[in-house]
């Protein structure tokens, strides 16, 4: 289980930060990278999951989660980025929800989630559009997210009683991403 979370974070971080230049292919130019503060958010997440996955591992086995998290951090070398990329078709069930996991920790720490843990439109615009300049992506990703959540919506699976069953705020993390990329890339051509 924790090669397979490996693998889903490095995919995901991968894939939100995957647009290496402006491309000006559609109607509009993508941004040239994931902003800053989305890769650090990522970070912070991947961190909190393998501190979870950890700990659950070692109440298995009865150690001390200080001990072995102190051991790794002396021994670790630096981490390297992943050069090749999967594509997001590829996931497996198990990556896919702890690809959508990782993105509903990133939602939560920028205030991208509502009371209940759903998505909100407006946080998941001011995400996926910071920094950018270009007026038309910023429009593509309005309309994105608003036809995703309205999709969702439609679906029964923004009521706070459907996010509470097991799994499925991280499904809906998921689902939300692919969507608006799949919005976006249709409008302006381009991967975000």
């Amino acid at each position: 289980m924790h090669a397979l979370t490996v693998v889903a974070v490095a995919v995901l971080a991968a894939a939100v930060a995957d647009a290496a230049a402006p491309q000006v292919r559609g109607r509009c130019a993508t941004p040239p990278a994931a902003p800053q503060r989305i890769e650090k958010v990522i970070n912070e997440c991947q961190d909190d999951i393998k501190l979870s996955i950890i700990e659950e591992a070692l109440s298995v086995l009865g150690e001390s989660a200080t001990e072995l998290i102190s051991k790794e951090v002396k021994g670790r070398a630096p981490a390297k980025s992943a050069k090749s990329r999967a594509k997001r078709q590829a996931f497996t069930e198990d990556e896919r929800r702890i690809a959508g996991c990782l993105l509903h920790c990133v939602y939560k720490k920028v205030k991208a989630l509502n009371p209940a843990g759903v998505p909100t439109g407006e946080g998941l615009v001011k995400l996926y559009a910071e920094g950018v300049q270009d007026a038309s992506y910023f429009l593509a990703t309005a309309q994105a997210v608003n036809h995703c959540l309205g999709a969702a919506q439609q679906q029964g699976r923004l009521l706070p009683q459907s996010v509470k069953e097991p799994g499925q705020k991280c499904y809906l993390a998921y689902d939300l991403f692919e969507c608006v990329s799949d919005q976006i890339i249709e409008y302006c051509g381009a991967s975000p």
